[in-house]
């Protein structure tokens, strides 16, 4: 019989990743007409330090624009990943270089595979357990110095709960979303055996999304 802290974690999983599937599926045809995430110095930093015939993750990948379609026209090889089926039908067609799965990130299984892997905004749909869970997947799949590019919310005030208000309307669908902190995140992945290369702050402000503050991070893999 599982322990119940199992069973727990399952139940939570079901239900965030069952959420946040239907509201990206509903909200995919909207999404592809938003602005996307701009291509910041952070990202084009990720790029110069990996290898020129790099294989790069790409988690959570949307409509594969802009980030996928900027890794293939660097020369780059791609496999994107996203828990919408809605989403990587319109990825597909955006970017038929790129190779994209139906998959969450929480069955991620690959090991030692990926030069670089990137997750841009996605990893904020989890919640702390599953965050850590997924942190452990995306090392184990990352090859020795190889690098980890993560882009998340951090919290607008320092005493901030922020496990209260996750389940939030985005583009007119609920969905999971928690902002983290850089002591968490540093917390949560140092261990795994990865150095923090930067960290970048910015705040953004887009129509679907409102007002974000934005915590970058380029990490790289120094033991196994």
């Amino acid at each position: 019989m599982l322990p119940y802290i199992t069973i727990l974690l399952m139940e939570k999983k079901r239900d965030i990743i069952t959420l946040n599937k239907k509201a990206w599926n509903n909200t995919a045809k909207i999404y592809e007409q938003a602005k996307y995430g701009k291509l910041n110095a952070l990202a084009e930093l990720f790029c110069e330090k990996i290898p020129k015939s790099a294989l790069i993750l790409d988690v959570g990948s949307g409509t594969g624009l802009p980030f996928a379609k900027y890794f293939i026209d660097k020369g780059f090889k791609v496999l994107g990943v996203d828990i919408s089926a809605q989403m990587v039908k319109l990825a597909q067609e955006n970017v038929p270089e790129a190779e994209f799965r139906e998959l969450s990130m929480t069955d991620l299984d690959y090991n030692n595979k990926f030069d670089g892997i990137f997750s841009n905004y996605s990893m904020f749909c989890l919640n702390p357990p599953l965050f850590k869970d997924v942190a452990s997947k995306l090392v184990k799949a990352l090859k020795i110095n190889g690098l980890l590019y993560i882009a998340l919310n951090e919290p607008r005030e320092a005493e901030q709960n922020l496990d209260e208000q996750v389940f939030v309307e985005v583009m007119g669908h609920e969905m999971y979303s928690r902002a983290y902190t850089e002591r968490e995140v540093l917390e949560i992945f140092t261990p795994l055996g990865l150095t923090l290369l930067k960290v970048h702050r910015e705040t953004v402000q887009s129509k679907e999304f409102g007002v974000e503050n934005c915590m970058r991070f380029i990490f790289k893999k120094i033991t196994s």
